[in-house]
């Protein structure tokens, strides 16, 4: 081969794990470079919450919480159903024994955490399950990256002020009481303090990535934007490098280790209805996620898994066509969601992933699902927050546009959005019962203290709500995403499977990769805590076996 250019390590992409993992080899003096498909940092993890699930580790203790890895891997077990190659025991052990090492190092090479106290695990009633196990990063000051921060990418998150998504549970319901109320003031008085010192504050998931990209720029790791990866160059089942392009030239970079951190095929149409069944209409990933490691690593026949599942959730397309991923306007009083049919099917409350699964479970058995509709009356938007939609206020837009269905009646709300009027007031009737005896016999909405944390605490059941004081409101719900979570198959060492046979060499992380958490959300933060642990741990591995070989 020509090479052009001569590396320890490659990593192909730079959201949060591949930051990580550059952070890593760098600290260990392996010779490193990151190469971004995009022409801005961050990939999906920079849109996102910016918050980690990582169980025991020290922030969240000092703050409180008593952990341990042994409960951390019962609820891992109980939670995560699936037993494919991409969760094994091996994995989850791994990702337990080695998170609160990577939030350890982190914090030593200048990172800056804030525990979210007060955040459940997804499922904090099953063996082992607790409250406060995500983090996330301090807000950041973007002045700090001089021109890098020209070239990071930007999320409607955390916009117009920074804040904490261990403390958005307030925002909803911000007009309803004291405790939320001051606590969003706060987050506003904290913005406004950051533009008083000229900084230019950012926070969630843009800020965790600001973050690490100082770091990685702190250790000389060499980053290379418009640079996607084209193909790895294999030879009797040992990595040499890779192929890429920049500027519309071929780029070969010989390197002992590739670490393919980059995003799924959330963004690919045909691969979309190819294994999902539905089209990429409404993901929230990032938009340069198409699916070229998934081709690259089916060129070269790796093991993949989990390629039909995604990180799903109810998603609405607004009046300007911006998708919107529901979290907690779903969960609030007063609200429910049906199919094209007029009936529920699920727990709307229940976590986002959980949520997505029912309304792709209930369109393959009725085709009556996607679309389907969220259902409000008038208490509730009078009370809480809708997207950026403050209380009293549902825009001239939004209606005049058909984003929002507004009736006087059940009759005329279901007439407008084509539901069986007979069967949707029955619907109605029948919850309206559980509300006055505050439990949901169906779906066991609000039993649960993680619906509840979305819920306001201030009703018998904090997710139940009557449905029966006119204005109603109805808005189209679909299966969206926050990325696809199946793709190459690793090992507990990150390291990347042909035929359940490591590939000396290649590591696969993130959403390029199957996850190990299977086909759940364990907890705030079970996407990016992954891919930043695996990375952590993959460049851990090269480190031992390139020093080996030195």
């Amino acid at each position: 081969m020509n090479w052009n250019e001569e590396y320890d390590v490659v990593i192909v992409g730079s959201g949060a794990g591949g930051f990580v993992s550059a952070i890593t080899a760098a600290y260990h003096g392996l010779k490193t470079i990151i190469i971004e498909k995009a022409d801005v940092w961050g990939g999906s993890s920079a849109l996102s919450g910016g918050g980690l699930w990582i169980p025991n580790n020290h922030v969240s203790k000092a703050a409180g919480l008593q952990d341990s890895e042994e409960e951390a891997l019962t609820y891992m077990e109980a939670a995560i159903e699936d037993r494919g190659p991409a969760s094994t025991y091996e994995r989850k052990v791994a990702y337990v024994r080695n998170g609160q090492k990577m939030v350890k190092f982190l914090e030593e090479q200048g990172m800056k955490w804030v525990p979210g106290t007060l955040y459940p695990d997804y499922y904090p009633e099953k063996p082992g399950g607790k409250i406060g196990r995500s983090i996330e990063a301090e807000i950041f000051d973007l002045r700090l990256l001089g021109d890098y921060k020209d070239t990071l990418r930007m999320g409607e998150l955390g916009a117009p002020i920074p804040l904490y998504s261990g403390k958005v549970a307030s925002l909803p319901k911000a007009f309803t009481n004291a405790k939320d109320f001051n606590t969003t003031v706060g987050m506003f008085l904290n913005g406004f303090k950051y533009k008083l010192k000229r900084q230019q504050p950012v926070s969630i998931g843009a800020g965790l990535v600001s973050r690490l990209l100082k770091i990685a720029l702190d250790h000389n790791v060499k980053m290379k934007l418009s640079t996607p990866l084209k193909d790895l160059i294999v030879n009797n089942h040992q990595i040499e490098g890779v192929k890429a392009e920049n500027q519309g030239k071929e780029l070969f970079i010989k390197s002992h280790a590739v670490i393919l951190a980059g995003g799924g095929f959330e963004r690919n149409p045909a691969l979309r209805r190819k294994y999902h069944q539905i089209g990429a209409d409404w993901t929230s990933a990032s938009p340069d996620n198409t699916g070229d490691l998934l081709f690259i690593a089916q060129k070269h026949n790796l093991d993949t898994d989990l390629l039909d599942d995604a990180w799903w959730g109810p998603a609405t397309i607004d009046q300007n066509g911006a998708r919107k991923f529901l979290v907690y306007e779903r969960s609030m009083p007063h609200s429910i969601i049906v199919d094209q049919t007029g009936e529920r099917y699920f727990n709307e409350s229940q976590s986002y992933t959980d949520a997505g699964h029912a309304i792709l479970e209930r369109h393959k058995e009725n085709g009556k699902a996607i679309h389907s509709w969220l259902i409000m009356e008038s208490r509730n938007r009078n009370r809480y927050l809708f997207g950026d939609m403050l209380p009293r206020l549902t825009s001239k837009e939004a209606i005049e546009s058909g984003f929002f269905i507004k009736a006087n009646s059940i009759e005329d709300l279901a007439e407008k959005c084509q539901v069986d009027k007979e069967r949707l007031k029955a619907t109605i009737h029948r919850f309206n019962g559980f509300v006055e005896k505050g439990v949901d016999k169906d779906f066991g909405r609000g039993n649960s203290a993680y619906d509840n944390y979305y819920g306001d605490p201030r009703y018998k059941n904090p997710n139940l709500g009557a449905i029966e004081k006119a204005p109603f409101y109805a808005c189209k719900i679909f299966p969206g995403d926050l990325g696809t979570k199946g793709g190459i198959v690793a090992n507990e060492f990150g390291q990347a499977l042909q035929n359940n046979r490591p590939v000396d060499g290649l590591y696969a992380i993130g959403n390029c990769s199957a996850s190990v958490m299977g086909r759940v959300y364990p907890g705030p933060g079970a996407s990016i805590g992954p891919t930043t642990v695996f990375g952590y741990i993959a460049a851990n591995h090269i480190k031992e076996k390139v020093n080996s070989s030195r």
